[in-house]
Formats: C-alpha cells, structure tokens, sequence
C-alpha cells in the first residue's frame, strides 16, 4: 500500500527545492509515494494553465498577422522578436532578485503582445514605402525612422505606467511587483529588437523584393 505525504504551505521555490534534497537523502522506498499540496500544487497547477495560454496567444498572434500581411515572412519574423524579448524579463527578475512567478508569468505575456503591435506598426510602413516605389533597402529604413517615435514613446509611457508598481510604492503593490519588473524588462530590449530584429528577419525572408501593394 503506498502512503502519501502532503507537504502543505510550501510554496517558495527555495524551500521545495530544500525539501526534495532532504528527501533524496532518506533513501525513501519506492512503496511510498511523496506529493507536494498545498500552495506549490496549486502555484504548479497554475503555471501550466499559463503556458497553455502562452502558447494559444502566440498562436493567434501568428494567425492575426498571417491574415493581415498574407504572407509568412511578417509573422514569423515579429514572433521572432517578441519570443527573443522575453529574454528581457529574466534578465530584469534576475537583476532585482525577484523569482518568476505566476505574476511575472502574465507579464511575460504581456511583453508578446506589445512586442507584435511594434511590428505591425514597423512592417505596416515598411509595405508603404515599397508600394510607393522606394526599393526595399530604402523602405526599410524609412520605416525605422517614421516608426521609431511611436516605438519608443509606446515603451516610455509603459514603463512609466509600470514604474510605481515595480517599486511597489503603495498598499499591495508588492503582489504585482513581479508583473511591472517583467513588463519593464521586456519592453526595454523589445524597443530595440523591434528596431533592428524584426526589420532584418523580414528584409531577408521577402528575398530583398517587393512587396504586394495595397491597391489591387
């Protein structure tokens, strides 16, 4: 018959990961069973609902732009730079100390969607310029530099917004600390990968040609 241990409370990543090396210590039989509860199942349970969603939001984001550019070479190389900004986030967790959580999790998905909405804007002015017969080398810097403002201002408000609540200046904002810190993070090096990343991916997959124009 196995038994089943309920470990309750523990939901701090430390503290588990203290756990389970006591545990392998004891040589615990196979005939037991060990189940961590309590709020790490729960924070477990959580994280893997978060991923499903992280996975259906990239997904609809591919479709929305596949619907909105008909081709594959906008989606894939916005995707590209919002998949890479993430990387911002941890980098801005690992710089205040603060562990990825359920909070930081949304931010995180947070990051992907603002990341695309750069890129639309980008690559939306990119097909102009080709349209109205700038080459695509040409466009693609007009592009930059026509959407570079909105980009950066975009990211400024957001951080700005964010700013108080990464600090956690007020009552309970420390359960939302973690959100503001990964949204900050993202956004700083989206600003730059929207810039440089997405332009340079889609510039090479359209084979350096035009562009389909918006008039029939």
């Amino acid at each position: 018959m196995a038994v089943t241990a309920r470990l309750e409370g523990l939901d701090m990543g430390h503290g588990i990961a203290a756990v389970k090396g006591a545990l392998a210590q004891l040589h615990i039989p196979p005939s037991i069973r060990i189940e961590y509860g309590g709020l790490y199942q729960t924070q477990q349970q959580s994280f893997r609902d978060l991923t499903l969603v992280l996975a259906l939001a990239i997904v609809f984001v591919f479709l929305v732009l596949l619907f909105e550019f008909r081709s594959f070479s906008a989606p894939i190389s916005i995707l590209a730079s919002a998949v890479l900004s993430t990387a911002g986030v941890f980098v801005a967790l690992l710089l205040t100390g603060i562990t990825f959580n359920l909070s930081s999790f949304m931010g995180l998905i947070m990051v992907i969607g603002i990341v695309a909405k750069n890129g639309i804007l980008l690559l939306d002015a990119d097909e102009k310029f080709r349209a109205a017969g700038f080459s695509p080398e040409e466009s693609i810097v007009q592009a930059g530099r026509r959407r570079l403002r909105p980009i950066v201002m975009t990211a400024i408000a957001a951080v700005s917004g964010m700013l108080p609540l990464a600090l956690a200046i007020g009552a309970g904002s420390q359960m939302l600390q973690p959100l503001a810190i990964a949204v900050i993070g993202g956004l700083l090096i989206a600003m730059i990968l929207s810039l440089f990343v997405t332009p340079t991916i889609y510039f090479y997959m359209t084979g350096k040609t035009q562009v389909r124009s918006e008039n029939p």
